[in-house]
């Protein structure tokens, strides 16, 4: 009799944002044999709270790192915070944790907010970024609480590895010696020329911004 091999199902609302970087639910025991295809460094979860210890047991069995970030459950407000976002998009950046699996309960609402906030940091279309919201979203709308949350996330706290993810503006990273030119960056104000970290305090744009033909 031959043994039977269990089939590839990735979670519910899986999809990949960049290269290395991917988004969906929560992770079911299904969803493991396709998860380990991945070759995940790091899972992120937010979730309200964590009773299954079955995600924790596949993450240390594969040497996967898994950063648990509460977040109450969706309902008719936003759910995240500014810092908890900005948390998150320095996992997400980071070269050194991907590939990254990040997931709330159903990959949609929580998730997506997050995401808005880094395509906001990618310089993405207003239009752009709620479109791509709107796939994993089964009510086909975006409530105005997170709407007005997208609109107002400032990058306040946000410190972004360096190097970061060459995805994050590309064509904007140029490797130095093994590190990245931190005064490529698409912003003209408080950028440190010399601390290896770089601080966005400035509100960004909502709109893509067009490559400045110097650079």
């Amino acid at each position: 009799m031959s043994d039977i091999i269990d089939p590839l199902m990735p979670p519910y609302r899986f999809e990949r944002v960049q290269p290395q970087l991917y988004r969906g639910g929560y992770p079911k025991p299904r969803n493991f044999r396709f998860l380990r295809r991945q070759r995940l460094k790091t899972i992120v979860s937010l979730i309200p709270e964590d009773r299954d210890n079955l995600l924790a047991e596949f993450c240390h069995a594969e040497g996967i790192k898994r950063v648990v970030i509460a977040v109450e459950s969706p309902n008719e407000n936003v759910t995240v915070s500014e810092s908890i976002v900005s948390r998150c998009l320095e996992l997400v950046t980071n070269p050194d944790t991907m590939p990254l699996y990040l997931h709330c309960l159903d990959g949609s609402n929580v998730t997506g907010v997050v995401i808005m906030c880094l395509r906001k940091l990618q310089l993405w279309r207003v239009a752009s970024m709620q479109s791509e919201y709107l796939r994993f979203e089964q009510d086909g709308e975006i409530i105005p609480e997170e709407s007005e949350f997208v609109e107002a996330y400032s990058g306040r706290g946000l410190v972004l590895p360096n190097p970061y993810a060459e995805w994050l503006w590309p064509g904007r990273v140029a490797a130095l010696g093994g590190k990245c030119d931190i005064n490529a960056l698409p912003f003209k104000n408080n950028v440190h020329p010399v601390v290896p970290h770089t601080r966005l305090r400035q509100r960004m744009s909502t709109d893509i911004c067009q490559p400045d033909p110097r650079l």
